[in-house]
């Protein structure tokens, strides 16, 4: 297999009218030559095409680490509160089979400053 048959060839156009195409031509021209990845346009481009998608598969995985993440809190806080709240769980009175009046209800609880620390402390 020759050298030539390994090549693949194509044409850049470049529409200076357009605002992004310019700012890809003043790039181009003002690309660093001496750095091996700008020695030429088709060097320029390889990187710029390799990094774009190299960059796409990094964010990809970046979203898929925020959303592992985002479960982990969510779970955590969850597990939390359901702690915090079996300590204030309502207990109910057990209906009685004797006919008499009725027992006269409790009070609610005084909800003090000490009890909505108590509960704010669990978080």
């Amino acid at each position: 297999m020759s050298k030539k048959d390994n090549l693949f060839t194509t044409t850049l156009r470049l529409n200076l009218n357009n605002t992004q195409d310019m700012e890809a031509w003043n790039n181009l021209m003002s690309a660093d030559s001496t750095q091996p990845e700008y020695s030429s346009y088709c060097r320029t481009i390889v990187t710029a095409i390799n990094d774009h998608f190299a960059r796409q598969d990094r964010m990809e995985e970046q979203q898929e680490w925020e959303t592992a993440l985002l479960k982990k809190i969510e779970a955590t806080i969850r597990e939390t509160f359901a702690s915090c709240m079996k300590e204030f769980q309502i207990t109910t009175a057990q209906p009685t089979t004797e006919k008499s009046e009725p027992q006269a209800q409790p009070d609610p609880p005084d909800e003090t400053e000490a009890n909505i620390e108590a509960f704010l402390d669990c978080f």
